[in-house]
């Protein structure tokens, strides 16, 4: 048993969450797992993981070491891989974040075509509207929507969300209809609370900025729900344009104040800075920006449908 053991141990209980899942990926005994962690904390004179009866956690150290012990392991593939005479392929688990209804609707697609391709690596996608810790996470590569906060990860720029401001025909009817951003106080407004202003929403048009102050029944912070609660005439919002372009297209949503534009979010890959990317990330990063163009719905590039302009 060597140090290289040792460290794929180590890595995979971490990506997997358990010494059961490491042993199931490498072919080998929990005892074995339980083993080589046991020699690489020896090794390093400190504790990778809180063990209980019932649990199994990292230490901070773990976290510490986690991204240079994966980046070890893919040079030694890599190494293999050339002296064998082959040339190197993606392996391994490869764990990813995307926002909860960006991913619902993009990516599948996106995975289903990475893993026929490369049929060696496993993918692990984590789903959620959190800026999550990559590297607390174990997280190789996230996509991200809005606009970056100060940080060592290093972004990579995939495209631009519109956003389009909609209700229903039935929650519209016998309502005054919005000629201006002030007018949406005197409305429900579906709230996405993961903005900030919150219940502030701001507006562009040849008069230049408008920002109006917003309340309304619901804060949710997922835009799936919010383009349900959309639909059972709940009020007034703002979404994204996947959710927003089915419902202009077939008359089911009206676009509101469609002389106002809401100003695109960016839609970002970021990754932890680091001096060697794995292949299986790096290959995935190279899918997305291929793939990029795909988006957005392209109906609704324009003037959208429902716009009544």
């Amino acid at each position: 048993m060597d140090r290289i053991d040792c460290l794929r141990a180590y890595v995979r209980t971490l990506e997997g969450g358990s010494f059961s899942a490491a042993a199931k990926e490498l072919g080998i005994g929990q005892p074995a797992i339980s083993k080589r962690i046991a020699m690489l904390e020896s090794e390093f004179g400190t504790q990778l993981f809180s063990r209980t009866t019932r649990t199994l956690k990292p230490t901070a150290e773990a976290h510490r070491i986690y991204d240079l012990a994966r980046q070890i392991l893919d040079s030694f593939d890599m190494a293999r891989s050339s002296v064998e005479q082959a040339a190197p392929r993606p392996s391994g688990t490869l764990r990813i974040g995307v926002p909860s209804s960006f991913g619902r609707r993009y990516m599948m697609p996106v995975i289903a075509d990475y893993v026929r391709h490369h049929p060696e690596v496993r993918v692990d996608i984590r789903f959620s509207e959190r800026f999550v810790n990559l590297v607390e996470e174990g997280i190789e590569l996230a996509l991200r929507i809005g606009h970056l906060e100060a940080s060592t990860l290093v972004a990579r720029r995939l495209g631009t969300v519109q956003r389009y401001l909609v209700a229903t025909p039935t929650y519209l009817h016998g309502r005054p209809l919005p000629r201006t951003p002030d007018d949406l106080g005197a409305h429900q407004c579906i709230v996405y609370s993961r903005m900030s202003p919150a219940q502030q929403w701001a507006f562009e048009s040849e008069h230049g900025r408008h920002v109006a102050s917003i309340n309304g029944p619901i804060h949710v912070d997922d835009a799936d729900a919010m383009q349900e609660a959309t639909m059972h005439h709940l009020g007034i919002a703002i979404l994204p344009e996947w959710n927003a372009a089915d419902g202009l297209r077939s008359g089911e949503l009206e676009h509101v104040l469609p002389d106002y534009s809401i100003a695109a979010l960016p839609l970002h890959a970021v990754y932890p800075e680091t001096q060697w990317m794995s292949l299986r990330a790096r290959s995935f990063l190279d899918l997305l920006v291929a793939r990029a163009d795909q988006f957005s719905p392209a109906s609704l590039h324009g003037s959208p449908p429902g716009s009544g302009g």
